[in-house]
């Protein structure tokens, strides 16, 4: 049993981290602020950089020829779509993003579980009646479909599935719209995320002490509106860092956004003659796909096309990412250091926190057992 000194104002320690949190909480804000600001100034010369290297170091010629004309509506509506994606890169727009790549995941996973339910339960033959016994030593081949459904085979491998094709990629390019298909938006997961958990909560947790779903020892999903209230920042820690994670995702989606409809105007202005479909985007965000050495926001992406002689075919595209617009705008490593500096803040609070409830969950229950065990008492005559 543990030591009761140990657990005598656990609540009160419980209060004082949540207090520290909710303290900490403006100054996280703050940051996010920050960094959205820094990047709605640099967003717009990123931009124009990346289109100028396709349209005269990739495409001189195409762009030579094209008419005055249509080179100004060109540049005219690259410049619309980066101020309209700039106007969505505040807190309270990638908020109310956030929230809908959250339910938009809910749904899907809810989706993958009555698949996987109807894998598990199919019968063959429509179900009807119970199957006749067989002779000893014989073998019944189902007519059941194996288990490789999606569900059953992207649920095990973390769910890292490229979203299907675009029906509308071809149309103009919105960053306000959403495409039709969404991927899950996961950014790799921190690497020291789970080398920092602490020893007292290992696999020992409780099924009743189960989180919700997204964070450590969840099973069950959670409501979307019930982290993402608009006008204020979680008051537990695990959520604090799943609001962050919610961010970024949030962050990555309206960039991707944005390179897609910018590509659709290189498109039709005719300085580029492909289009690459939003779901190889997000592959390519998402580290499924291999890419060649390119400048800054654009991608290169070798095309299957080999030849003999042949030099490999390759497309370029312009793919914002936030890493290469912080490599080139040192503002923005500044203000990520400082999200990264307390995002390891948090985190720590986090592992206190789950280390404070463990020992909070096990004083109780030991409290429970003490009175259990007691012999009733006999009361005097």
């Amino acid at each position: 049993m543990s030591d009761p000194s140990d657990s005598i104002d656990l609540p009160g320690q419980l209060q004082a981290l949540t207090r520290r949190l909710t303290q900490s909480n403006p100054e996280l804000y703050r940051h996010v602020a920050l960094y959205l600001q820094v990047l709605r100034q640099v967003l717009p010369q990123q931009v124009r950089q990346a289109c100028f290297h396709l349209a005269t170091q990739v495409h001189p010629l195409r762009y030579s020829e094209l008419p005055v004309e249509r080179r100004r509506l060109l540049h005219g509506q690259i410049q619309e779509l980066v101020g309209r994606c700039c106007s969505l890169l505040t807190v309270e727009q990638l908020v109310i993003l956030a929230a809908q790549i959250s339910r938009e995941r809910q749904r899907r996973d809810r989706h993958e579980r009555e698949q996987l339910l109807e894998e598990l339960t199919w019968e063959g033959d429509g179900g009807a009646g119970e199957p006749e016994p067989l002779p000893p030593g014989s073998v019944q081949i189902a007519f059941a479909p194996p288990l490789a459904g999606g569900s059953f085979l992207w649920g095990a491998l973390g769910r890292g599935e490229a979203p299907p094709p675009d029906r509308d990629e071809g149309r103009r390019g919105d960053p306000d719209d959403e495409p039709p298909q969404h991927r899950d938006g996961a950014q790799p997961e921190d690497p020291d995320e789970d080398s920092e958990e602490d020893p007292d909560e290992d696999s020992e947790a409780d099924s009743e002490d189960d989180a919700p779903d997204g964070t450590p020892g969840g099973s069950g999903p959670e409501p979307a509106d019930t982290l993402w209230q608009a006008g204020r920042l979680p008051d537990d820690p695990e959520r604090v860092l799943r609001w962050m994670d919610g961010m970024e995702l949030a962050l990555g989606r309206r960039l991707r956004n944005l390179s897609h409809a910018v590509n659709v105007e290189l498109l039709r202005g005719g300085v580029s003659r492909s289009l690459l479909p939003v779901s190889l985007l997000d592959a390519v965000l998402a580290g499924q796909l291999e890419t060649m050495a390119a400048p800054a926001n654009l991608m290169r992406l070798p095309l299957p096309f080999p030849g003999a002689r042949a030099p490999q075919a390759q497309t370029l595209a312009v793919l914002l990412r936030p890493t290469d617009l912080e490599l080139e705008e040192p503002r923005l490593r500044t203000c990520r250091r400082r999200l990264q500096q307390h995002r390891q803040e948090v985190r720590r609070m986090a592992q206190q926190f789950r280390r404070l409830q463990r020992r909070l969950r096990i004083h109780q229950a030991e409290q429970l057992w003490l009175q259990d065990i007691r012999p009733p008492s006999i009361p005097n005559d």
